[in-house]
């Protein structure tokens, strides 16, 4: 597909698009009424909305902490002039236990990273000069999981998290939106920005708290990563979500869908064969559009940040992109 294809494709896509949120705009506006009926007033909406903003960063819009906060009070977050698939984009931004990775699983690079983990150690907060001669602060701390230990780091607004009650070693905490990078020794450490936010003691199984109890610095410092990550076709069997998979691309097929509302939109269907074998992979609206403009066959590319779906009609396993997906060429 040529280049003047692939814009076209982009700027008929963006005035598609523009509609379809317009009518997402008007359902929101109507929930907006709605839980101001309930009797919440408008400073107390505007409290939950910014609270909940604040607790997602940028796994959640704002239209989806609204969504989020009417079905809180028990509202119909459903409309018929809306697709399905919209709303499902907007409740799977919030299932954090699918993008939650395994300490062992990083790499270097990687962005929008979601770690569960206990608190082992804590440094002190240390302010410095930036050359702007702004003032800027900065700490670290050790979080360790069942697979080995990280250090993440925290900037300016975030090192606030340090004075907070529950913020204290042996305490549970995620770590959301991060990114890695090498630090001191050639070691993989993750780092909280102003898009990265932390969850102070999340809510967990029983079963899954038990498994970090055992967890020390001694234990985990020492404890040898896993040497191989799980087979993908394993993986895929037995997971929801993946967080990285590289592949050479097969493009399927490239279609214009008509929506419920008659709208438009766009369904990428791509092969990926990685590891021996070949996996669909499905790409829809605007992440169908970027990925088109990016991927072309033969290509081996890297995809981060997958969905695990079965597919209605074959049941058999597919990967399809999420909000926060990303490709690269490799």
């Amino acid at each position: 597909m040529n280049f003047l294809f692939k814009y076209l494709v982009t700027n008929f896509y963006l005035l598609v698009k523009n509609r379809e949120v317009m009518k997402i705009s008007a359902s929101v506006n109507e929930l907006y009424k709605k839980l101001l009926d309930l009797g919440l007033s408008e400073e107390e909406l505007e409290r939950k909305v910014k609270n909940k903003v604040e607790e997602y960063g940028d796994f959640m819009s704002k239209q989806g902490v609204l969504f989020i906060i009417a079905r809180e009070n028990g509202l119909d977050v459903r409309s018929s002039d809306i697709d399905d698939y919209l709303y499902d984009e907007l409740e799977e931004e919030v299932d954090y236990d699918e993008f939650t990775i395994e300490i062992s699983d990083l790499r270097e690079g990687m962005s929008n990273i979601v770690l569960l983990g206990k608190i082992l150690s804590i440094q002190k907060i240390r302010e410095f000069v930036r050359k702007d001669e702004s003032m800027g602060k900065v700490c670290s701390f050790l979080l360790g999981d069942p697979t080995g230990i990280v250090k993440i780091v925290l900037w300016d607004d975030r090192v606030d998290n340090i004075n907070q009650e529950y913020f204290k070693p042996t305490e549970l905490v995620r770590a959301i939106g991060g990114y890695s990078k090498l630090g001191q020794n050639e070691t993989i450490e993750v780092h909280l920005g102003r898009k990265g936010t932390l969850i102070l003691s999340p809510e967990v199984s029983s079963k899954k708290r038990e498994q970090f109890e055992a967890i020390t610095i001694a234990s985990s410092e020492y404890k040898k990563p896993k040497s191989n990550l799980e087979p993908l076709k394993q993986a895929i069997q037995h997971n929801k979500f993946i967080s990285a998979v590289k592949g050479t691309v097969k493009i399927e097929e490239f279609k214009e869908l008509v929506l419920k509302s008659g709208d438009k939109s766009f369904l990428l269907t791509i092969y990926l064969e990685a590891e021996g074998f070949t996996i669909r992979v499905k790409a829809w609206g605007m992440n169908a559009v970027k990925c088109l403009k990016i991927v072309n066959d033969g290509d081996f590319v890297s995809i981060t940040n997958l969905a695990v779906k079965e597919n209605k009609y074959s049941t058999e396993k597919e990967l399809v992109f999420t909000k926060n997906s990303s490709v690269m060429l490799i």
